[in-house]
């Protein structure tokens, strides 16, 4: 007998809205604190609904953190490649880019905040690469779920009113989406999420 699926999707749709709630209000709050809340009531939410798959977040291979960490240097390679063609073409992504830097710099920064980084960003990969690509390959199947996935992951983006964020959280949900199916696990993605995060936005910003 399978179990409800209901719980499960009225889990994903609250993690979703915590999310993009947080993004709605980074005006109002501290946008480290924002995200480290709705990370924190996802997981709890999740852990409550038992939607933690625990094969998927089990002790990683070598090869799944080998193939992730490659992912994400390779991403953020062309992320420093592609952001000055992208200025050139149309200007105003140079705003767009400023303004998630002016953010993510609030205090306490995104060095002394990698603790809450690491946190939001293993919250959205059991989110959208978890749960959701769970949820929706039931389905449609994992390749289409993955498509719906990266979809959903751009919600909270939304609240910034920018395509270039838009697109490259498409993008980036499509990949670590794929990596997730491909390696039947979160490790992969979430290796592939905090590289691509640390390179980007901590050690080598592009603006």
């Amino acid at each position: 007998m399978q179990s409800d699926p209901r719980p499960k999707r009225i889990a994903l749709a609250l993690c979703i809205g915590a999310f993009c709630i947080a993004m709605g209000l980074r005006e109002e709050v501290n946008i480290w604190v924002g995200t480290s809340a709705a990370a924190t009531a996802s997981i709890v939410l999740l852990i409550a609904v038992h939607a933690i798959d625990r094969r998927k977040i089990a002790w990683p291979s070598l090869r799944n953190l080998a193939v992730g960490t490659g992912v994400g240097i390779v991403m953020s390679l062309g992320t420093w490649w592609l952001y000055p063609l992208s200025i050139s073409l149309f200007p105003p992504i140079g705003e767009e880019v400023a303004a998630l830097y002016a953010l993510l710099r609030q205090p306490p920064g995104p060095i002394e905040a990698f603790p809450l980084l690491l946190l939001v960003v293993s919250a959205e990969e059991l989110v959208w690469r978890g749960l959701a690509v769970d949820v929706f390959s039931e389905t449609v199947g994992s390749t289409r779920a993955v498509v719906v996935s990266a979809l959903l992951y751009v919600l909270p983006q939304v609240a910034f009113r920018s395509p270039l964020l838009m697109i490259v959280a498409l993008l980036c949900g499509i990949v670590w989406g794929m990596l997730r199916v491909g390696s039947k696990g979160l490790a992969a993605p979430f290796a592939a999420h905090i590289v691509w995060d640390l390179l980007v936005f901590v050690i080598h910003p592009v603006a």
